[in-house]
């Protein structure tokens, strides 16, 4: 699975400077997340959680995630 962020939703231009800003806060938040760095995908979040992964921490992965996204977003980051 994954997640693409994009700059414009129509056109799909990647957002690699806000993919990385997203990912570097999530990690600063204790995710470590996936994001590719090849320029023009730099967007792109590949999640890939091991199988043996509990309900608990996906929760919390994804509550990580969300105030990761939340903080840039807000310019927080």
């Amino acid at each position: 699975m994954g997640i693409e962020i994009v700059e414009d939703h129509e056109k799909k231009t990647p957002a690699d400077a806000l993919g990385t800003r997203i990912s570097a806060r999530a990690m600063e938040l204790g995710l470590s997340c996936n994001v590719v760095q090849i320029p023009g995908m730099g967007g792109t979040f590949r999640i890939a959680p091991p199988l043996t992964i509990t309900d608990e921490e996906i929760h919390e992965g994804i509550r990580i995630l969300d105030q990761a996204f939340a903080d840039c977003l807000s310019g927080k980051c």
